[in-house]
């Protein structure tokens, strides 16, 4: 079976750096940030006091928001990937149907509309797909608080409330005590979430190699690594 190929765009070739990008934001400034932020909560648990007991709550509350806020961060960040890159393919592949404005205004369930009506593959088939939409209601839920995004959180990753009472957490117990409020979003979701953004971007330039028509040949040599190595191969339904 050939490999799933697409018709490349200028757009495949601007999306070089946006693996890299993701990456750089995570270990360069997410992570930098939270160890700030636990330097100053190991301190305060050394100097002890009265003080230091009504003051640790607070940090430890700036360091659950932070989190979130760099959750929503990430997910913006894939987000404004997504949309520009789904702009340059609608503009070179199909610029009388004047896509913009649609795509602009787009949202979540649309887009993915979009991208398999111009690239021949659904958003869903690629791997990293459900950290994708799980971090876009997260996203969503930082943006806006307690709505539908939040809902769905509560059934896609219950750690999210990991650090309530068992009681809270336990079953369907407690669901109304599971508030965007409440949240506290653990760093291996923000480094999973930045992996599925940086891993979606690959499997991309992956199809848009497959897809050259005549290759050079150092790269049929890689791709032939590639295909024996890769986790994930796409292929046409």
């Amino acid at each position: 079976m050939k490999p799933f190929r697409w018709q490349n765009c200028y757009a495949d070739v601007q999306t070089y750096r946006h693996a890299a990008t993701i990456r750089t934001y995570l270990q360069d400034v997410i992570v930098p940030a939270l160890e700030t932020l636990d330097s100053k909560v190991d301190a305060l648990e050394q100097r002890g006091g009265a003080w230091a007991a009504f003051a640790r709550p607070d940090m430890m509350d700036v360091k659950r928001e932070t989190k979130l806020a760099f959750s929503l961060a990430i997910q913006s960040i894939w987000e404004r990937q997504l949309r520009a890159y789904l702009l340059g393919c609608a503009r070179e592949l199909r610029p009388a149907e004047n896509l913009q404005t649609k795509i602009e205004r787009a949202d979540w369930e649309t887009l993915q509309v979009f991208f398999a009506s111009l690239r021949g593959i659904e958003l869903r088939a690629f791997p990293s797909f459900d950290a994708l939409d799980i971090l876009q209601n997260l996203g969503s839920a930082a943006r806006h608080g307690d709505g539908s995004s939040a809902k769905k959180l509560i059934h896609q990753c219950p750690d999210l409330w990991a650090h309530l009472s068992e009681a809270l957490t336990d079953g369907n117990a407690g669901l109304e005590y599971r508030t965007v409020a409440m949240m506290d979003v653990p760093f291996d979701r923000l480094e999973g979430f930045a992996e599925a953004v940086a891993g979606f971007w690959e499997d991309a330039e992956y199809i848009y190699n497959e897809s050259i028509e005549t290759k050079a040949a150092q790269l049929e040599v890689r791709l032939a690594d590639e295909r024996l190595q890769r986790k994930w191969t796409p292929r046409r339904v």
